[in-house]
């Protein structure tokens, strides 16, 4: 029937869409442990050659912490716009899904209205026999 297909179609695109979440959370994971990874990395060489050089590891480390905490909140605005963007997917499927339900719902009651005609034209014409 036209709405097992829907449900089907909606299971696959659900599954899919769930797929796609996933991929968006890991990789906005991944992009913040390679990020962390690397000031991390970045911070030790810092504070390495600062002390070589005997400059006041206060002000640079005080920099190197706004910087951190700069490319955390750029960060949580990329995740945030990225899970933003799978929701306002999850909308449209959604809102196409049920669209497709309420035009598969029509067609069917069109069809059964059809149906009810022929039937009562067929049993009118059985009868008139």
């Amino acid at each position: 029937t036209p709405y097992r297909l829907i449900q089907t179609e909606s299971r696959k695109r659900q599954s899919s869409f769930e797929d796609i979440r996933e991929e968006v959370k890991k990789s906005a994971d991944n992009m913040y442990l390679t990020i962390k990874e690397e000031i991390d990395t970045m911070a030790a060489n810092f504070r390495k050659s600062l002390a070589e050089m005997g400059e006041t590891l206060n002000n640079v480390e005080t920099n190197l912490q706004n910087q951190i905490a700069i490319h955390n909140d750029a960060i949580a605005a990329l995740r945030k716009e990225a899970l933003k963007s799978l929701n306002d997917l999850e909308t449209g499927i959604a809102t196409e899904n049920a669209e497709r339900k309420k035009m598969y719902d029509q067609l069917n009651e069109k069809v059964a209205e059809g149906f009810a005609r022929i039937s009562a034209a067929i049993k009118k014409e059985t009868m008139a026999r």
